[in-house]
């Protein structure tokens, strides 16, 4: 497909609900990257200061009276401003995410590498901050899953999920598939979408990078699961994995498997500890050597020393609680959404926090 002329590179677009801690941040870390003319933002129905705070960045700012949804708004403010029509690429991003100076530069070159035009979308790497054992324990998470699994997934081309605050996508993709609605992962239910419309390849890219905000808190991790999991599951459903004969439904499957392994290990260890630790603690020690020092120490210390968070070794410990309650989140999710077929699961919101001075979320 031919692209229009005089189209300028990339246009941002930024859904928002009741941002304001963060929104201000999130603007203005872009004032070294892309103009304030290319920097839209759609105001989900907001009750805050989310709309006047935008105003004063960038005029282009959509205001829903009611609320869409992430999906739904998104759709309506590319369709509203035009943007599939005056832009090569659409790179939506979460309030509370922060691009390096580096991300675009680097994703477009693999656009740019692409004669045949057969790339729909890159997917950058997502950072986050360690500031307690619960940020610890998500940006150890990150570097596993992308370091192996995202970039595993990209050779074979069974890439699992195209995060929304990373992903930057050829602008008509995004008119020919709108975000879909209707599950609590609207980027995952899009990259399911691409995969069985066999619309082209993804791309990763770990040297496009982007800083989010990770919960701080057991109770808000706990909620963040409780919505990835159910989208997960809802997913499964909704494009009928594992049944499309494509690699994604391989490694949908693997995943899911491995997961409700593990959901069940825990359930089952958590039955029967009492009697083991009363009867027979010894049988614990083989597989608890294993794990730690075949996987989980190995691991802490790379991601440890790559983003030179050399404290993250010392929550070791609160891993292993973390992992537990992961587990038995996904457990509990493939219950309600495909043994009980409850899709009907909402989303509450997670608590928003200002970042700190920007040198401390360098994403460099």
């Amino acid at each position: 497909m031919k692209e229009p002329a005089g189209r300028y590179s990339v246009a941002i677009i930024i859904p928002a609900h009741n941002e304001e801690s963060v929104i201000d941040g999130t603007i203005r870390s872009l004032d070294k990257i892309i103009p304030a003319e290319h920097i839209y933002v759609v105001d989900d129905c907001s009750t805050d200061q989310t709309r006047s705070i935008a105003l004063n960045h960038t005029p282009h700012v959509l205001s829903l009276r009611r609320k869409h949804g992430k999906a739904r708004a998104l759709n309506r403010a590319i369709r509203y401003f035009g943007l599939a029509g005056r832009y090569r690429y659409i790179a939506p991003l979460d309030a509370d995410t922060r691009m390096s100076e580096s991300f675009i530069p680097n994703i477009i070159r693999q656009f740019r590498k692409d004669r045949q035009r057969q790339i729909v979308c890159v997917v950058g790497r997502i950072l986050g901050r360690m500031t307690n054992p619960v940020t610890a324990y998500r940006m150890w998470e990150y570097e596993v899953a992308q370091s192996i699994h995202k970039r595993a997934q990209a050779v074979i081309g069974s890439v699992v999920v195209c995060p929304g605050c990373a992903t930057v996508y050829r602008s008509e993709i995004l008119m020919k598939y709108p975000f879909p609605a209707g599950t609590m992962t609207e980027d995952m239910d899009l990259t399911f979408l691409l995969h069985r419309r066999a619309a082209g390849k993804i791309v990763y890219t770990g040297s496009a990078t982007v800083m989010t905000q990770d919960p701080r808190t057991v109770r808000d991790f706990c909620r963040q699961l409780q919505r990835w999991y159910t989208g997960f599951w809802q997913n499964v459903r909704k494009h009928k994995i594992p049944w499309g004969g494509q690699l994604l439904d391989a490694e949908v499957g693997m995943l899911a498997i491995e997961g409700l392994f593990n959901g069940l290990l825990m359930l089952a260890l958590t039955s029967v500890l009492p009697y083991i630790l009363l009867k027979r603690p010894t049988v614990l020690i083989v597989p608890a050597v294993f794990d730690m020092f075949l996987f989980m120490l190995p691991t802490v210390i790379i991601t440890a020393l790559r983003r030179r968070s050399y404290r993250m070794i010392i929550f070791l410990p609160h891993f292993y609680l973390l992992r537990f309650l992961s587990s038995l989140i996904f457990l509990n999710s493939f219950m309600s959404v495909v043994i009980a077929s409850d899709l009907r699961a909402k989303w509450r919101k997670l608590d928003r926090y200002a970042f700190r001075e920007d040198k401390e979320y360098s994403t460099q």
